[in-house]
């Protein structure tokens, strides 16, 4: 009976002996890990430009108005990304924080 007993209390003496584990929290989830794909840069061709008879040059304005569409769809995607990153990291910075 005392070979039975010996080990288990000397596992209970050793035990109570050792320096607590401290375990950091929990990874994140996956999905507060990654970042939005930048957006693809719009293919913009060059504008068509015509000369007036006073030799002023201009260009048509369906050409700019569809070209200025593309730019400010690149923009808006491009913020969005930006600020969806940004986002992730500031809750990350939060959870660890907040140990």
């Amino acid at each position: 009976m005392l070979k039975l007993l010996a080990p288990i209390l000397l596992t209970l003496s050793f035990s109570a002996c050792a320096p607590p584990i401290t375990i950091g929290k929990a990874p994140p989830p996956k999905d507060k890990l990654i970042c939005l794909e930048e957006p693809v840069k719009p293919d913009l061709k060059p504008l068509t430009a015509m000369k007036t008879a006073d030799g002023t040059q201009v260009y048509l304005k369906v050409e700019v108005d569809r070209r200025d569409l593309y730019i400010a769809n690149y923009i808006v995607e491009y913020k969005g990304a930006y600020f969806n990153c940004k986002s992730q990291l500031q809750w990350n910075k939060d959870y660890y924080e907040s140990e």
